[in-house]
């Protein structure tokens, strides 16, 4: 029997997979020109950022996700990543072994403790000098209506535990609101899908 996990891996990329080429480009340009860079996906899902990436040229490419079907579709995109089955919160991966780790519309779907447990754990793994590139919803006055009906209502149909936690979310002003205090030092760097969508880059605090 096809679970929903099976078909969210089936579905994801052709529902989604145009719309969020313009996201994808946005990430992308906001990382390091150096393409030799150690890349973290955190909740990668089908891989389509690390496919986007594989394709620009970057060679040292992660993902971690806890659905082995999501990794399944992402490995068949690109062979060269190397993919972990594991919560996003608590890897096993090495501390500050990444020069780069992004994270894309996943915060929204969790809970502050489970949101914090990530971001906690993207400085755990950030080199020194690292940085993480996080882009989630942000709903404020340069969020264009049309922009906030689309999404709140493709959330509304996630339905349940997912869509209580992306009204608190966007409630509370989005990242600025979310990272625990100190952790990080932040710069908005992008906006994307009628200004529904920011693009923001992590660096650690001082």
């Amino acid at each position: 029997m096809e679970t929903i996990s099976d078909l969210s891996a089936k579905l994801y990329d052709p529902l989604l997979r145009g719309a969020l080429k313009p996201l994808r480009q946005a990430i992308m340009h906001a990382l390091p020109e150096n393409k030799n860079i150690k890349i973290l996906d955190l909740c990668c899902g089908t891989g389509d950022q690390l496919h986007t990436l594989d394709n620009m040229g970057y060679t040292d490419l992660h993902g971690v996700d806890l659905s082995s079907k999501m990794l399944a579709v992402a490995k068949k995109k690109s062979p060269r990543l190397t993919l972990h089955e594991e919560d996003a919160s608590a890897t096993s991966l090495t501390n500050a072994s990444f020069d780069a780790i992004l994270i894309s519309l996943a915060l929204h779907e969790k809970d502050q403790l489970l949101q914090h447990a990530i971001l906690k754990e993207i400085a755990r793994l950030l080199t020194s000098d690292g940085i993480a590139i996080v882009a989630d919803f942000c709903f404020d006055d340069r969020t264009h209506a049309w922009g906030r009906f689309m999404i709140s209502a493709i959330e509304a149909f996630a339905g349940g535990e997912h869509y209580r936690n992306f009204k608190d979310y966007t409630r509370r002003g989005g990242l600025p609101n979310v990272l625990p205090e100190g952790l990080f030092e932040y710069k908005e760097v992008d906006r994307v899908l009628r200004n529904g969508i920011g693009v923001w880059k992590l660096s650690a605090g001082r």
